[in-house]
């Protein structure tokens, strides 16, 4: 083990008392302490016991869902089984994490319904719980995102959420339209689209275990700790008993040392459990890879790929607590991806125009192929969001993580803002009811982010403001544990 000894580490606000071997002291202390371990790892890449964050993933989808075919009938208890056995519903994918999830009806955006482009007005409302301000392609937002004040209120230096987009923003007409900053009228933040970014960036955390200082990595250096089943604090032994034995020293000055010592230990405990899940264990490397030189959108379906890409990199990114906030945008306000679904072969159409149910970007229509194609569509989508929840499950951080899927709106034909489907996953920390299906009663989404907010930021701060505007103020009671 390379020990270095660096003055001044071990408690730097104690004075030594007058009379002990400073240099003894320092070296002891420092020793200890600085070790390349526990020196090289920055702030953000630990935390206490007993203060878990909460990180938040909030996931946008485009073109609604087919209503009678995409949640159970029937509000109550989720179990695997029941969810598994609801095959004509495409929530049944996600039957695995049952336990751990939360499905909500009766849910509204603050407008009544579109007063002109409904795709570009509902993604706007999505986070922000406000109005949209104007439509099409220079649509607003009414305020912040949610996004955006929860990493305003948890993120170390004010660090910006993480804004991911599956879609093609080339489209020409609307692309990123859920993560808003400003105090009034809200500013649509940018997005990145091509997963590799992230990936860039995480890679290095991962492979040095948060650490970008040069030598042996955080990594390496915990997984010999782990190996050898030591303590930073074992491998100077003899110093700090040759230091507690100190008769210079007060009973105080001891006292202190053993508490040092002892918090030592236990974020060497914490950074042991992190190192098993801040790796690139689980990434689709070759697939990442393949992106470092950029990538010319697809309309048969890459939509799907990417978007997967992306939740495993956020999984990562909140297991190496890089960041604790994150959105999703999955797919665009006028998606022009055409799927290879069953129903789909003999139309050929674009999602846009299926959720139309007629060939169309303007009108409406009833073909019933249309409306089975969306149904199919939807059940590749939460199997994409199953893939996300497998990477969530698999980095250990369903009982820290708040993940919520939604839509801009709630079906294709009418571009309704009512009752629009919500889907949670993870307890925030204890703070959020799961394995429930409910009712909010016909409520804004105001409601629901006073209460995701609220389980977010308590580690940091207890919130009791009324987010955007609508009907009632603070949670909705039967989403709490």
């Amino acid at each position: 083990m390379n020990t270095k000894i660096v003055t001044n580490l071990a408690h730097p606000h104690v004075a030594p008392r007058r009379g002990i071997n400073r240099r003894a002291f320092l070296r002891a202390g420092g020793v200890a302490i600085a070790l390349p371990f526990l020196e090289g790892l920055p702030s953000r890449s630990a935390w206490a016991a007993d203060n878990t964050p909460v990180f938040s993933l909030y996931i946008v989808a485009a073109c609604g869902v087919v209503g009678k075919k995409f949640f159970p009938d029937q509000t109550g208890p989720l179990t695997t089984d029941g969810l598994a056995a609801m095959t004509d519903k495409a929530t049944h994918v996600l039957a695995p994490h049952a336990k751990d999830l939360l499905f909500i009806r009766g849910i509204n955006f603050p407008m009544g319904g579109p007063t002109n482009c409904g795709h570009a007005q509902g993604l706007c409302q999505s986070l922000t719980a406000r109005p949209a301000q104007g439509g099409g392609s220079t649509a607003s937002a009414g305020g912040v995102s949610a996004d955006v004040l929860i990493a305003q209120l948890v993120n170390e230096g004010g660090a910006e959420p993480l804004t991911l987009y599956a879609g093609n923003r080339r489209n020409g007409y609307i692309a990123e339209r859920i993560s808003f900053k400003g105090g009034g009228a809200g500013q649509v933040r940018s997005a990145d689209d091509n997963p590799y970014t992230l990936y860039s960036k995480l890679v290095g955390l991962a492979e040095s275990g948060g650490s970008s200082s040069g030598g042996n990595s955080g990594a390496q250096l915990a997984e010999e700790l782990i190996r050898s089943r030591k303590s930073a604090n074992d491998f100077v032994r003899e110093e700090l008993n040759s230091l507690m034995r100190m008769s210079a020293l007060s009973s105080a000055d001891k006292k202190r040392l053993q508490q040092h010592f002892d918090a030592i230990r236990d974020a060497e405990v914490t950074m042991g459990e992190m190192a098993s899940t801040c790796s690139q264990a689980g990434l689709s490397t070759s697939e990442l890879d393949a992106l470092k030189s950029g990538f010319a959108f697809k309309t048969n379906g890459m939509i799907e790929d990417v978007a997967k890409l992306h939740l495993e990199l956020v999984a990562l990114a909140f297991a190496c607590n890089f960041n604790r906030v994150a959105t999703l945008q999955h797919g665009d306000g006028t998606d022009g991806t055409r799927y290879s679904v069953p129903a789909n072969a003999t139309l050929g159409w674009p999602f846009h125009h299926i959720s139309h149910r007629v060939q169309s970007d303007a009108a409406t229509g009833n073909n019933p192929t249309a409306e089975q194609a969306h149904a199919e569509i939807d059940v590749l989508r939460m199997q994409t969001l199953l893939h996300g929840l497998d990477q969530f499950k698999a980095r250990d951080l369903f009982d820290k993580s708040i993940v919520m899927w939604t839509n801009h709106v709630s079906d294709g034909p009418s571009h309704s803002f009512r009752n629009v489907p919500t889907i949670i996953a993870g307890s925030g920390g204890g703070y959020l009811k799961q394995g429930a299906f409910i009712d909010a009663g016909d409520v804004t989404n105001n409601r629901l982010f006073n209460g995701l907010i609220a389980a977010a930021v308590r580690d940091k701060t207890e919130w009791t403001e009324n987010f955007g505007e609508g009907k009632g103020s603070g949670p909705i009671d039967d989403m709490l544990a």
